[in-house]
């Protein structure tokens, strides 16, 4: 690779504090946070869904009833009421 044109890249951590889940990459991602892992601390970016966290990896469904669908269900409810 040429110098000069390419964004540094370092070692930083994704933490899914969720989970307790972490994860060490190389990144060019500007950083903020710190987070201490293996008795070494690096910069670390906080994320909110990993593959510790995400239903589809984990297996747990998580249905939310809210807003519209909860309307959608009032209306299936009350249709059927009305067809007895």
């Amino acid at each position: 690779m040429k110098t000069g044109i390419h964004p540094e890249s370092k070692e930083i951590l994704l933490v899914d504090r969720s989970a307790d889940f972490v994860l060490k990459v190389n990144s060019t991602a500007k950083t903020v946070d710190t987070f201490e892992y293996e008795g070494k601390t690096y910069p670390c970016i906080f994320i909110e869904t990993s593959s510790a966290s995400h239903p589809f990896y984990t297996g747990e469904q998580k249905i939310l009833k809210t807003g519209a669908v909860d309307k959608f269900y009032a209306r299936m409810k009350k249709a059927e009421s009305m067809k007895k």
